[in-house]
């Protein structure tokens, strides 16, 4: 068999293509390129969180300065009982009724009344519903122990979709005045509002006059925080009647946002060893414009959507205006007791007291 001679030129007739000079100098060009943006990526990210620490740290002094200098401006206000009552509740320990309402358990709880037929120590946190009930709802759960009793007295305004999400920025922002610490009741969600006020609140503090008579400091007791101001007047409906809203439950429905909110709520109470209840708010019985059945199916809806039981006929609360005051949920002082009295019994039939 004859060999073949391969021709010594078919040998590297394809030899193995070498890099370019040229090329490796444009890949480490390439590469240190990618570097510097890297670097350049890292020192502005440095930057930026830095910059936004010190945004944060500097709103925050500025914050600071703003509530706590001069201090104690609006501690003659009627929303500062907001501390005091804060207060009670966290420096009462022993078996209590924890109350969570708006003015409607200002103007309408006896607490003497209260603690003498039950027994307990009575934490009335009751004070404007224009605080926002997600704010005094969140408050009452900073001192909850075994045995207490929560009772949600809540006026007829929380239960569309915002009802939990509304807060009184203003009302809230004097009412607490120098206490920070309470700004931990409110949702973070709603801090913008908050920090978007300052200034206006930095102006109210250089302008504001201390109040006097029913809607003020001095309207309460110093230690117990019971509105203790004479309302022996009895309402002229027909006089004022234009400064109230009407209310009408017919076909209301409680929101998602509500319904998760009080499930949430109870679930807390519960695992402290506490009991909660929905009693019903006192009302001038002219303003209802549905059927007082339209009120029990409501409260019914309470029960079945929240799981919180409702132990009053709401209807009950209507009151006439004889023993009523000066707004929509304020009792005069003989509808105080009534009311007060009409709530122990609803109490005892219940089984909460005995």
């Amino acid at each position: 068999m004859r060999s073949v001679e391969v021709p010594a030129f078919d040998v590297i007739r394809n030899p193995p293509q070498a890099v370019p000079l040229m090329t490796k100098c444009e890949g480490l060009r390439s590469n240190r390129k990618e570097l510097k943006t890297d670097e350049k990526m890292k020192k502005f990210l440095k930057f930026a969180i830095s910059t936004s620490l010190l945004a944060v740290i500097f709103m925050a002094l500025i914050f600071v300065g703003i509530v706590k200098f001069p201090s104690g401006t609006f501690h003659q206000s009627y929303q500062s009982l907001i501390q005091d009552k804060y207060d009670q509740l966290i420096n009462t320990n022993e078996p209590k009724i924890i109350f969570v309402a708006g003015s409607s358990s200002t103007f309408g709880l006896d607490q003497a009344m209260l603690e003498q037929a039950s027994g307990k120590k009575v934490v009335n946190l009751g004070l404007h519903a224009g605080f926002g009930p997600i704010f005094y709802s969140e408050i009452s759960k900073a001192n909850i122990n075994p045995g207490d009793i929560v009772l949600l007295g809540y006026e007829y305004n929380w239960y569309p979709e915002n009802g939990f999400d509304m807060v009184g920025t203003e009302l809230i922002m004097t009412g607490i005045d120098d206490r920070i610490e309470l700004y931990k009741f409110i949702p973070f969600r709603k801090w913008p509002s908050f920090l978007g006020y300052l200034f206006t609140y930095a102006t109210q503090k250089n302008y504001h006059i201390p109040p006097t008579g029913a809607y003020s400091r001095e309207a309460f007791d110093p230690v117990t925080s019971q509105y203790i101001y004479e309302r022996n007047e009895k309402m002229d409906y027909e006089a004022i009647k234009d400064n109230f809203e009407r209310i009408d439950l017919k076909d209301a429905v409680i929101s998602e946002n509500s319904v998760k909110y009080l499930k949430e709520y109870k679930e807390f109470v519960e695992s402290k060893g506490a009991s909660v209840y929905f009693v019903a708010p006192p009302i001038i019985e002219n303003t209802v414009v549905c059927d007082k059945e339209d009120f029990r199916i409501f409260a019914r809806q309470e029960e079945e959507k929240i799981g919180i039981p409702f132990i009053s006929d709401p209807s009950d609360y209507m009151f006439p205006e004889e023993l009523m005051y000066d707004a929509l949920y304020h009792c005069n002082t003989e509808g105080e007791k009534v009311r007060t009295q009409m709530l122990i019994e609803d109490l005892k039939k219940a089984g909460v007291i005995k």
